[in-house]
């Protein structure tokens, strides 16, 4: 091998040996930028007031990210400074100068109109005479004070919290004779909206009590308006389901069903949205009401879909909701039309077999260009659908999750739609030992239906009849 070529292999082992230390480099930076980010989050949680809040937060920026910070409040008519962090190496009596100092908050974070810039960091690259002239007070004492820091970079981000510009950060380098870069500013732009989130969270510990009424009152509320109605009497049909929502009483859960009439028949819809909260009773409200407007306008199930999923994607965040529909024709003896949007296909109960009646076309709020497909299945005498919920299947307990063998075993055999959710819901207690992790639901329907015992177990989220 030549001399050349030899040099020319050392060079590209050089080469790589650069840039995996590149790498190294930036890995580590990024995993020190993540924790970062975990510890301010945790700050609200190990603080019991505004004041340590602010001082915890300065004590995980310094030095790590710079040699000092400053946290400025802004008030109706003026801006004040609530903390400071000073690493090693400052000039002697630097910290409690900095703690007077009158904060140089930029001006378009202070202004009520151009939200937009007002959003926008201040960022110094390389401090340089005229920028320290902008920065000072109108005092040559000031000036004095800034240029002894020697300051090489600077950035000023806006904490925003609920909508309004609340406050500032600061963070400088001088000392340690590093530099911000533009990847710094843009890091510091997500730092500010998590310190915003939790110094607004730190800043609520005294309202808590009174907060958490308000929620528990509207939540109250919001449960009974959206829980599932009464199935109805409808001919020649038996039904039964069941609701229960995770967590408390009085926490709103995403997972609904519901029965009404259409031209020539009956709708019957299940479904899943996402969130939980405030968050998803909006979402169920608008899923229950647009498939009611646009099922009994059209009788369509398909329709229906479609208009959901239209509204769904005009909100501005991501709201994505799962359906199967069912279309019950006013003659049993016609095959129930079935359309499925990301949610678990219903069951097709003949006695001991269980088998999927549907395929299951992509969810509702996702995509705007997607169609869904109407599958028919026949119902015969003896036979019965059963939808349930992901929260059934996805149910965890000592042996893992409830899964869909357990669930087709417990409906196996099934004599009616009440007896199968009465043992799908017996077995779902059982395995979870009474503690949901997710919203559940279940609604099963057969052929018949003449002869009519109610079931007493209205405590127990069951409704429908015992007709063999």
């Amino acid at each position: 091998m030549s001399w050349f070529a030899i040099s020319a292999l050392e060079v590209a082992l050089g080469l790589v040996c650069v840039g995996l230390v590149i790498v190294l480099l930036r890995s580590r930076k990024t995993k020190r930028r993540f924790q970062v980010l975990a510890d301010v989050a945790a700050v609200s949680e190990s603080t019991t007031s505004l004041g340590e809040s602010f001082d915890a937060i300065c004590a995980i920026l310094v030095p790590e990210l710079g040699d000092f910070c400053m946290i400025d409040v802004i008030g109706e008519d003026s801006v004040r400074r609530v903390a400071v962090g000073v690493g090693p190496g400052a000039p002697p009596g630097f910290e409690s100068r900095l703690r007077r100092r009158t904060p140089s908050t930029p001006g378009w974070m202070l202004s009520e109109s151009a939200s937009e810039k007002r959003l926008a960091p201040r960022f110094i690259e390389r401090m340089g005479e005229a920028d320290l002239r902008r920065l000072a007070h109108d005092d040559d004492e000031d000036l004095e004070f800034l240029r002894g820091a020697g300051i090489r970079s600077a950035i000023t981000v806006a904490l925003k919290a609920r909508g309004k510009v609340t406050g500032t950060l600061t963070l400088v380098v001088a000392w340690s004779g590093r530099r911000y870069s533009r990847e710094a500013e843009e890091f510091t732009r997500i730092l500010g909206g998590r310190v915003a989130l939790t110094l607004d969270n730190s800043g609520l510990f005294a309202d808590l009590e009174r907060a958490e009424r308000a929620r528990a009152e509207i939540a109250e509320t919001l449960q009974h308006g959206l829980l599932p109605p009464p199935l109805p009497d409808i001919p020649g049909w038996s039904l039964a389901a069941m609701y229960r929502p995770a967590g408390a009483e009085n926490e709103v859960g995403g997972d609904f069903y519901d029965a009404f009439r259409v031209a020539g028949g009956w709708m019957l819809v299940i479904g899943d949205v996402t969130g939980r909260g405030a968050q998803a009773a909006s979402i169920t409200a608008l899923a229950r009401y647009t498939l009611r407007t646009a099922a009994i306008l059209t009788n369509d199930p398909l329709v229906a879909l479609a208009t959901l999923n239209r509204a769904l994607l005009t909100r501005p965040e991501t709201s994505l909701c799962s359906i199967a529909a069912l279309a019950l024709s006013e003659d049993p003896g016609r095959p129930v039309r079935i359309a499925v949007a990301g949610h678990p296909p219903p069951l097709l109960v003949d006695g001991d077999v269980v088998s999927e009646a549907a395929t299951a076309d992509p969810v509702l709020g996702a995509f705007g260009d997607v169609e869904w497909e109407l599958s028919e299945q026949m119902v015969e005498p003896g036979q019965q659908l059963v939808l349930v919920t992901d929260g059934v299947t996805e149910a965890s307990g000592r042996q893992g999750r409830f899964g869909e063998g357990r669930l087709r075993g417990e409906l196996a055999g099934a004599r009616n739609p009440a007896h199968a959710v009465q043992r799908l819901e017996g077995a779902l207690h059982s395995f979870t030992e009474g503690a949901l992790d997710d919203d559940a639901a279940i609604l099963a329907l057969a052929r018949g239906g003449e002869l009519r015992v109610p079931v007493l177990a209205a405590a127990a989220g069951v409704v429908g009849d015992l007709s063999e």
